[in-house]
Formats: structure tokens, C-alpha cells, sequence
């Protein structure tokens, strides 16, 4: 793919694969994906929301988020970070940076992959991927525990939601924990994981904002958001304009 570079198995490593972007001056190698790398290092920061497997990093003089793939539910007590092997291309990282790639051909506000990395171990395997952190944000739903957005911030939020399913990005965990939100009130999306690229609108598109919807409605209840049924039918009024 133009703009970045696949690492062929390393001949002492061959179950080791990563994934870098073009243009940023490091090496990756498999341990610049271990947080307990990152622990000893200057810029070091666990960050909110995941389980447990996602930290600030400073990666040549950019600041960046490494966040290692594991599962949730039952299946994560069983397995917690190890995925079936079908093949690279359809690797969790894999995909997740494709897809941030066509989010980012379309201008969409997402992060940067900067790289990835799969270690294979049998039928199994394990992974993780670096994106570039964006600056002067915070989870929408910070913002909401502390104020009201205005009419058009949802307005934009609806627009850019449609713009995001136009360009074909289905979102697999649209939640207001997955949606930043910066200073100047700039929407963001972030966390790719298990997203699926298709091919045009149909009815596929509703199914993540009812997602959204129970979310959002769920955590006012638990945590007393500013948020009412009003803000979501203006945002609908941007994603139906």
C-alpha cells in the first residue's frame, strides 16, 4: 500500500511481522511494542477507557498511543490477547490500518497508524498498533460529564458520522468514548478495531448509530450527562441532511 512499508519476517524472528509507516525516522522492533518497554522510557502515560492495554508513548519526538489488542467477556478470560491466525491481511492491525487509511483518503478526523505489529505462535496470534496521538483532546464523553454541547456541535457530529459512512467505514464500537472532541470543539474518531469497509450505503449504516444511541442514552442514566433527546435529534438532522 503507497505511504507505508511491511517488514518481511525478520529471519531470527520469523513469527514477527510489523508494519511502518513511511516517512517517520525509527526502526521499530518487536519490543517497542511491549508496554513494559515503554514504562522505562521518558513520556510514559497509561491512558483512560481500554483494558489495560494502551499507554502514551514518545515516538521520534511525536507523541503516540500503543495500544495492544486483547479481548473483553468471557472469551478474554479464556484468551485474552491471542487471536486465530487466518493469514496477515487478516489481522486485527491489519485491517485496522487499512481502514484508517481510507478514513484519512477521505479527510476524515482519525489518528495516524504508525505502525503494527503481529507475533504468530502457532495457530495463534498477538498484536498491537501505534497511531499518533491527537493533541488537545478528550473523550466526548468527558465533555459531557462537565457541560452542554450546542445545537451545532451536534449538527456537526451528525455530518461527520455520515461522512464517515459514506466513504464506506463501518464503525464497530461507535460510543462517545470513541469519539474525541478538541478545544475549538472539533469532533474526532478513534478506535477502528473490528471495523469493516463497505461498499455502498444501505441499510448497514443504522445499526451503529442505534449502537450509539443505547450507548449514550446507557451512560446518562449512570453518569448524569448533559445530554437529552433534543441533542440527538439535531444530531440526526446533520447525519439525514
Amino acid at each position: 500500500m503507497p505511504g507505508s512499508v511491511t517488514t518481511v519476517p525478520d529471519p531470527v524472528k520469523p513469527n514477527y511481522h510489523i508494519r511502518q509507516q513511511e516517512g517517520i525516522d525509527w526502526q521499530f522492533r518487536s519490543e517497542h511494542f511491549d508496554l513494559d518497554y515503554w514504562r522505562q522510557q521518558p513520556g510514559f502515560q497509561a491512558t483512560l477507557g481500554g483494558r489495560g492495554g494502551s499507554c502514551l508513548i514518545e515516538v521520534a519526538n511525536r507523541r503516540a498511543v500503543l495500544r495492544r489488542y486483547q479481548r473483553g467477556g468471557a472469551m478474554g478470560q479464556l484468551f485474552n490477547d491471542q487471536y486465530l491466525w487466518l493469514g496477515l491481511a487478516r489481522s486485527r492491525p491489519w485491517q485496522e490500518w487499512d481502514i484508517l487509511s481510507r478514513a484519512r483518503a477521505a479527510d476524515l478526523p482519525v489518528p495516524e497508524a504508525m505502525a503494527a505489529w503481529v507475533c504468530r505462535t502457532g495457530p495463534w496470534y498477538r498484536a498491537a498498533l501505534i497511531t499518533g496521538f491527537l493533541e488537545d483532546t478528550e473523550m466526548m464523553t468527558q465533555r459531557l460529564q462537565r457541560q452542554k454541547l450546542s445545537p451545532e456541535c451536534w449538527y456537526q457530529l451528525g455530518l461527520l458520522i455520515k461522512r464517515m459512512h459514506e466513504a464506506g467505514i463501518r464503525h464497530a464500537d461507535l460510543t462517545s468514548d470513541n469519539i474525541l472532541m478538541d478545544s475549538a470543539d472539533r469532533f474526532y474518531l478513534v478506535d477502528f478495531d473490528k471495523a469493516r469497509l463497505m461498499k455502498r450505503l444501505d441499510d448497514w449504516q443504522w445499526r451503529p448509530l442505534y449502537r450509539f444511541q443505547r450507548s449514550i442514552t446507557k451512560r446518562n442514566r449512570q453518569q448524569q450527562l448533559f445530554f437529552d433527546g433534543d441533542d440527538w435529534q439535531v444530531m440526526m438532522d446533520g447525519y439525514q441532511s
